[in-house]
């Protein structure tokens, strides 16, 4: 039986990010076009302005003004300004005047452009409905079905790995000092599952023994303004459940979250 090679994820990732990344000038600030998709697919866009010997990276006001469009105005709720800043925490990142903003020198630059990013993601994988007047935070979610179920867990951790920092949703210590990476993804899409690969293909050189986990959100909230009081089941691309599954120790489905194997997120192995 022939085996089949494992794709080199580091290097092809690496590849496809330079294919589709272009920069330009305008009045002194430098744009960077990426390839990651906001809420209405255009590509996400990173502004970089000189500030002496740092740099002030931020979204133009875009992640905001794209929320506004799609319903969601975050001054007319603290809940919603609650969510967004819990969502940044941890990066970095601050909101500033409607923008998303972070300072990086020439020896992080890397790294702040990848937390400004994430947080952009992060930030719109918030309102993962489709119906723009249902908010459901999918973090606030999951932390609550934890603590029924009495898990112990440490939210919102960075760990360093062999390029840049990244964010875990959540670390559920084990006996024996091992431990539980969890990343959570409101919308899944090939595009968060490579992002999370990347994540998960860096952590795993730095914490080898650590188990990987993915809690996906395959649900849709119901449309309030409908007699339906259930939620909807939503499509799981093939395409990103064997994206995940190739560098995650396991991929669970909020839809079964009742279910027994759903435990095993808690249990030692």
């Amino acid at each position: 039986m022939v085996k089949l090679a494992t794709p080199d994820l580091a290097r092809e990732y690496s590849a496809w990010l330079r294919e589709r990344i272009s920069s330009r000038e305008q009045a002194g600030t430098q744009i960077l076009s990426t390839p990651f998709l906001d809420p209405f697919n255009d590509g996400i866009q990173v502004f970089l302005e000189p500030r002496g010997g740092e740099f002030l990276l931020h979204d133009n006001g875009n992640t905001l003004d794209n929320l506004s469009d799609m319903g969601v105005r975050i001054e007319d709720s603290e809940r919603r300004q609650n969510l967004i800043l819990r969502a940044l925490s941890g990066c970095g990142v601050r909101l500033e005047n409607g923008r998303l903003e972070i300072t990086a020198t020439h020896a992080n630059l890397s790294q702040r452009i990848h937390f400004l990013i994430t947080s952009i993601l992060r930030l719109n994988d918030l309102w993962m409905s489709s119906i723009s007047h249902r908010f459901v935070d999918f973090f606030e979610l999951v932390a609550e079905f934890l603590d029924q179920k009495n898990v112990l867990y440490t939210p919102n951790v960075n760990i360093v790995g062999r390029t840049v920092e990244h964010q875990l949703d959540f670390v559920i210590p084990l006996p024996g000092r091992k431990e539980r990476l969890v990343k959570l993804i409101g919308s899944p899409s090939p595009q968060t599952a490579k992002i999370i690969s990347f994540s998960w293909l860096e952590l795993r050189e730095a914490r080898p023994e650590a188990e990987r986990i993915v809690i996906l959100n395959d649900l849709r909230a119901p449309d309030p303004l409908e007699n339906n009081d259930e939620d909807e089941q939503r499509r799981v691309s093939e395409q990103t459940i064997s994206i995940l599954q190739g560098y995650s120790s396991a991929v669970y489905r909020w839809s079964e979250r009742d279910a027994t194997q759903f435990s095993k997120l808690w249990l030692p192995s």
